[in-house]
């Protein structure tokens, strides 16, 4: 029988262990799922209580049968909350992170009691039991997994181990494919866990993580688990010794390693983004539901590359010594942050007074003071840096978010752009960056959609490299984008009008686009 820890600590005295499945099911039905924070607090504090108190296995195993749902609904609805968090967090969406965190450890110690128990029946072993208990537990495992990244915390000391461990186990018991009725297999689970793994959650954006996790679930049975001695044409070797995560990188032969085949998966990707790319819409080639909108196709690519071998490092990363740089993030923070250094624009009296009262205001008022944050430099590249710090602040980083960037006051901002991102620890944050310009200018940018008395919009001017062959450019807010659309952009000395071109690049905070300048003189 597979051997876990009992979790450690155990509940107070005075605090009540309710055990009736028929109290615990009226308890159930009175909680507040209006409200997921405290629904998921009652549920966290009553598992805690659970896991700690002595019970028969199979009064364990029914108690979470009965604690599944509310718990599934209390944990949606924390993953609802946590759409929009940055980093690092909010004081109260890091208490949503480490409440969705701690109700699937509770959920996952529940079912380790279970297994490490050794139900029995008539003095036997149920295999079936086991097999479900196994299945849950896996996927309770794989949810941990889930909400760590989805918060962009580090996993639990031997998370992975204890998959291992038990995807080894279900395997050697021919209980690995055995479904349960609301989980799916210990194997696809394990596949599941794996394949979220190396799709590189830090590079993600949270609507992406969304939709993979989504495609995980109807998909990744494509991928197929086989022993490392009958690899496929696509696919990773699997270390299976250890609190290992699945890599890019290959594995030295040896003992104890799997084959993640992904052949099937890749082909499904390339056939899917195809049919994305003709005009097929999500929904009518047979995606799940949530997979919608321009998501779909740019995570189709990203997915088939990183499920692919063979990723290299476009660049060699050098590790630096005591060097640091200055960084502001956001469309709106760098344009407030390089307009104090350019005149802003000054409507005349017509313009004036055709404009709303708050563009008027924006485009006389002194410029804002922006604060500044330093971070320090721990490996550079051509492409890009890796950047480490601690801000005091609430930040709000995303990946996708446009940064400017430079090393000390004397130096000119260069742009750059959030590629990865995680917290180290409760503090420490580390983060990625891709260089976009090593110049970057602030514009006023009004969209002519048949009345030219619109608001005017801060956006950055990226001026174009003739080495790189690379045309003037331009990073507008992710509102804002409209191929064929007119503008007005007004950028020192006097305004000009183009026609919005390609999108070059899309994010969830901006849109990096050309133009074709058809009014004025030539930026």
């Amino acid at each position: 029988m597979f051997d876990f820890l009992a979790p450690a600590g155990a509940p107070a005295p005075q605090q009540k262990v309710e055990t009736r499945p028929r109290a615990v099911a009226a308890w159930l039905d009175r909680l507040p799922f209006a409200s997921p924070v405290e629904t998921a607090q009652q549920l966290a504090m009553a598992l805690y209580a659970l896991n700690r108190h002595a019970l028969d296995a199979d009064d364990r195993y029914a108690l979470l049968a009965l604690y599944r749902p509310a718990l599934a609904r209390a944990a949606a609805g924390l993953e609802a909350q946590l759409a929009d968090t940055g980093v690092p967090p909010h004081a109260q969406q890091r208490q949503i992170g480490a409440l969705l965190r701690e109700l699937h450890v509770e959920h996952s110690r529940g079912y380790k009691q279970v297994l490490s128990t050794n139900p029995k029946r008539f003095g036997r072993t149920s295999p079936k039991r086991i097999g479900d208990a196994a299945a849950r537990l896996m996927a309770a495992l794989r949810d941990v997994q889930a909400a760590c990244h989805l918060t962009r915390t580090p996993l639990p000391a031997g998370l992975w181990q204890e998959m291992h461990q038990l995807h080894a186990f279900v395997q050697a018991s021919n209980l690995a494919d055995g479904a349960a009725d609301d989980a799916p297999p210990a194997s696809l689970a394990y596949r599941q866990a794996l394949l979220l793994a190396l799709a590189d959650p830090p590079h993600m954006s949270h609507a992406e993580f969304v939709h993979t996790r989504l495609y995980l679930e109807q998909f990744a049975r494509l991928a197929q688990l086989r022993p490392l001695a009958a690899p496929s044409p696509r696919g990773f070797a699997i270390r299976t010794d250890g609190d290992r995560a699945p890599t890019h990188v290959a594995a030295n032969p040896g003992e104890g390693k799997l084959w993640l085949d992904t052949d099937a998966l890749c082909r499904h990707l390339h056939d899917t983004a195809a049919r994305l790319r003709s005009g097929e819409t999500p929904r009518g080639i047979g995606l799940p539901a949530g997979m919608e909108g321009e998501t779909s196709l740019t995570l189709m690519k990203r997915l088939l590359r990183q499920w692919s071998p063979g990723m290299q490092r476009a660049f060699k990363r050098y590790a630096t010594t005591g060097s640091s740089v200055q960084v502001v993030a956001g469309v709106s923070a760098i344009h407030r942050l390089l307009e104090g250094e350019t005149p802003a624009p000054q409507p005349d009296a017509e313009e004036a007074g055709s404009l709303p009262i708050r563009d008027v205001g924006v485009l006389t008022a002194a410029p804002i003071v922006v604060n500044t944050t330093r971070w320090t430099v721990d490996n550079d590249s051509a492409s890009g840096l890796a950047l480490s710090g601690t801000p005091d602040a609430p930040l709000n980083l995303k990946v996708g978010d446009p940064l400017a960037l430079r090393a000390d006051d004397a130096a000119d901002w260069s742009l750059g752009v959030i590629r990865w991102l995680r917290m180290r620890d409760e503090r420490v944050i580390e983060l990625g960056v891709e260089r976009l310009a090593p110049q970057v200018q602030p514009v006023w940018v009004r969209p002519l959609r048949g009345a030219r008395q619109a608001g005017q919009e801060a956006a950055l001017f990226v001026p174009g490299l003739a080495a790189l062959k690379q045309p003037d450019r331009l990073l507008l807010p992710h509102h804002l984008y409209q191929a064929g659309m007119d503008a007005e952009v007004w950028r020192a000395p006097q305004p000009f009008t183009l026609t919005f071109g390609r999108r070059l690049e899309q994010t969830p905070s901006f849109d990096l686009i050309d133009f074709t300048v058809f009014g004025g003189e030539q930026p």
